[in-house]
């Protein structure tokens, strides 16, 4: 099948694009996906009627998209095109063709609700999906994944991917037609391929992972930030009830915070400089000596714009994790803006913490 959407708006006002991601988004969830999109002028009314015309002759599924003011008259517009009959409803079936006019405002809504559903009847299938989530997957990685898979599944699956500051969501999507033992083998190839990176089989977030193994563990937690400020602990207190695993945040941004509050010794300050292997160590073994908590994590790094008067540069960060036992150091160098830094180091350090205790 082919799906397009037309997207009538005032052009003269900013576009961020969100209620057309929104109704997309809602489409790819249920299984369908927009082939093409129009973008036309609300105030030119043939420029409509000529779009709608191309798309009732090429697609079996038609989407507008428009602000409220704007649907009515539209309605009108595509009924006398269709040679239909004037209705209330947001659905137009002409021609064995379905037309669907969606408000801006909440027109995911209808999608998920309504429309997937009527979808679904209408070309007698199901759809489901399988997912996965990794952390840090190197795009040749990925991508020689993806072909894998492809190469398997051809045109019976669809795969939707998406990334936020190394944080990866990879949907496997599939109906009712399509063969058990084929899904199968796809999640086991993707799942082989990715597996140094994985944290989930199913549709979990990192920190509601992490949560959920430090309770079933019965393990407590402190975390001690400097150049992530705060961000690693405001990513697991997203998560309801992680107050009975989490038992501090410590965001120690001054040297002198670091040596009063954590322990890090002057001597490794002066000799190494807060950005480096022996200060995150100390910093997570501070934490741990405390008595207070059986696995910490801590960060220390440059996000950025400028390096801290030091040859050391920008994206440069080190993350420990600690048990009783031993503490670990990762360095890594990252690249990007101040916020993209910090961001990917907080993805990272959850994901090493996740790996530790798992």
């Amino acid at each position: 099948m082919k799906n397009g959407c037309i997207v009538v708006r005032n052009i003269k006002n900013y576009m961020d694009g969100g209620a057309l991601a929104a109704v997309a988004d809602a489409l790819v969830d249920g299984g369908y996906f927009l082939d093409k999109v129009f973008l036309l002028s609300g105030e030119d009314d043939r420029e409509f009627s000529q779009t709608f015309a191309e798309c009732k002759n090429f697609f079996e599924n038609v989407f507008i998209l428009a602000p409220e003011a704007l649907l009515a008259p539209l309605k009108v517009q595509a009924c006398t095109l269709l040679k239909a009959e004037p209705t209330d409803s947001y659905r137009i079936d002409a021609e064995r063709r379905s037309f669907f006019f969606l408000k801006e405002e909440g027109g995911e809504g209808l999608v998920r609700g309504e429309i997937v559903p009527f979808l679904d009847a209408k070309y007698a299938l199901r759809h489901d999906k399988a997912v996965i989530r990794a952390v840090g997957v190197p795009a040749e990685r990925l991508e020689n994944v993806l072909a894998d898979a492809r190469a398997a599944s051809g045109k019976k699956l669809a795969y939707n991917v998406s990334q936020s500051h190394g944080d990866l969501r990879l949907e496997i999507l599939y109906d009712s037609d399509s063969p058990k033992m084929l899904t199968d083998e796809v999640m086991r190839t993707v799942a082989s391929g990715l597996n140094d990176f994985i944290y989930a089989v199913d549709d979990t977030p990192l920190n509601a992972r992490i949560y959920e193994i430090l309770k079933l563990r019965g393990m407590r937690l402190s975390v001690a930030e400097s150049f992530t400020g705060g961000g690693v602990a405001k990513r697991l207190i997203e998560v309801p009830g992680v107050s009975s695993v989490l038992f501090e945040s410590v965001v120690a941004y001054d040297n002198g915070s670091k040596m009063k509050r954590l322990g890090v010794s002057q001597y490794t300050l002066m000799r190494h400089g807060a950005v480096s292997d022996e200060t995150a160590y100390e910093m997570a073994a501070g934490l741990i000596a405390s008595g207070d908590c059986s696995v910490s994590l801590a960060t220390t790094g440059i996000a950025g714009p400028a390096s801290d008067n030091t040859a050391k540069p920008v994206g440069l960060c080190y993350i420990a994790v600690g048990m009783k036992e031993s503490v670990f150091v990762y360095k890594y160098l990252f690249k990007g803006s101040r916020e993209e830094i910090t961001e990917r180091a907080i993805n990272q350090a959850l994901f090493l913490l996740y790996k530790q205790i798992k």
